[in-house]
């Protein structure tokens, strides 16, 4: 009886989030309500589950039920996203979107409408359906291959110069340029 008395399921009634440590209020059992019960959260996440169908456990500090501490509260109301495979790890919210490390070979981000990347609390990749754009110098050690498609036709658009080995493409000169023949290559 006493190792029973240690732990209680509890569903949720009210979930305060505002200050450094999450607190509920909940009940164990008909009619016995205990507000600002503490979370217990591991190190490094945190979370608000949807209120609505949201359950606990709660144990009970050495048998005390004066001093009781909560699990991370779950909703199995709110879709829980299942499917995983052996040694998956998923991060989810109740609208759907996921954080999905699969298989050891893929980081896979699912986002409702926009994805975003902060340095120092500076957006510095913003990625939206149809459009990424970078807040930085971009880098690329390697080849760039521009696709088009319906909206763009492959077309790669500067409103600056550009450059390929040192010859500006809009300020370069042609040697030898006559009507009608060919051209010399660009010049610095």
């Amino acid at each position: 009886m006493g190792l029973r008395g240690l732990f209680a399921r509890a569903v949720i009634h009210d979930l305060d989030d505002e200050a450094g440590d999450q607190t509920l209020t909940l009940a164990t059992h008909l009619g016995h309500v205990k507000s600002r019960v503490p979370v217990h959260y591991p190190f490094g996440f945190t979370s608000h589950a949807p209120i609505d169908g949201a359950v606990t456990m709660v144990l009970h500090a050495g048998g005390d039920h004066a001093d009781p501490v909560a699990l991370p509260p779950a909703n199995p109301m709110t879709a829980r996203m299942g499917g995983l495979k052996e040694g998956e790890t998923a991060l989810y919210d109740a609208a759907g979107q996921k954080l999905h490390f699969r298989d050891g070979r893929l980081v896979q981000v699912d986002a409702l409408e926009e994805l975003n990347v902060a340095i120092a609390g500076k957006t510095v990749l913003r990625v939206t359906e149809g459009k990424v754009s970078i807040d930085g110098v971009l880098h690329v050690n390697g080849d760039v291959e521009v696709q088009g498609d319906a909206r763009l036709d492959g077309t790669l658009t500067a409103q600056q110069d550009v450059k390929s080995a040192g010859i500006s493409l809009k300020n370069h000169a042609h040697l030898s340029a006559q009507p009608g023949q060919p051209t010399s290559p660009p010049q610095e």
